[in-house]
């Protein structure tokens, strides 16, 4: 994501001085390595024991801030214009304000069937550190059910993470660990481990950009330098 669901759009900002949290950092000691940078995106795999398909995550900056990018991630019927490889998404329930349960469908080269999965998603948020999580987990949802032709995904989850740079840049982390299901030829898996967070994170930045305004309501409601008021029981 989206894997885009209004839980991830209520932000967490304080009305004081922003601070920039670091710059895009190296891999870490927990089994990452750095598998390419394009387009400014950083790509980082981790290989799991038993696991097909390595968790992967992207990271690069987007020229917005937070309540753009989460006006993008709300306007959920659009999402197929940027996310990579999406070809369907739709809310199935809105829980609350905060949470909603969302059908994804993901497009496969023949001969691969589409995937598709349902999301339960949620979002984390931190006044004082200025970010907010985005978090996804696949859920069981008896109201739809598997389609005929399309493999439903038996594990995904991941998030993204954005942190402000300033009032107009953010960093975004995006990482997912997923089960695809069934059987994917290598080159498939190799292709998609690397491209998904660089063109997800790039659609990203031009969503933003052509839809710059549209979502200037939205922003109005949840920012606080605009007057906005955000829920205490966001800040988790």
């Amino acid at each position: 994501m989206s894997l885009r669901l209004r839980s991830w759009l209520i932000v967490c900002f304080c009305a004081c001085a922003w601070q920039a949290p670091n710059a895009i950092a190296a891999d870490d000691d927990n089994g990452w390595r750095h598998e390419t940078t394009e387009e400014g995106v950083s790509v980082s795999l981790r290989n799991e024991p038993g696991r097909d398909l390595p968790v992967f995550r992207g990271v690069g900056k987007v020229d917005a801030s937070i309540f753009e990018i989460l006006g993008v991630l709300d306007d959920s019927p659009r999402l197929v214009e940027w996310m990579s490889n999406c070809i369907g998404s739709k809310v199935l329930k809105q829980v609350n304000e905060f949470d909603r349960i969302v059908y994804n469908r993901t497009d496969s080269p023949w001969p691969v069937s589409d995937r598709d999965v349902v999301l339960s998603a949620t979002v984390q948020a931190s006044m004082t550190k200025r970010e907010v999580w985005c978090r996804f987990e696949s859920t069981n949802y008896p109201a739809m059910g598997p389609i005929d032709g399309v493999v439903r995904m038996p594990r995904l989850r991941g998030y993204y993470r954005l942190q402000a740079i300033d009032e107009t840049h953010t960093r975004v982390t995006y990482q997912i660990d997923a089960d695809p299901g069934g059987m994917l030829p290598d080159w498939l898996v190799a292709r998609a481990t690397k491209q998904l967070p660089i063109q997800t994170i790039v659609g990203m930045r031009k969503q933003v950009k052509k839809m710059r305004g549209k979502y200037d309501e939205f922003v109005r409601r949840y920012d606080p330098a605009q007057g906005g008021k955000i829920p205490e029981q966001f800040d988790r």
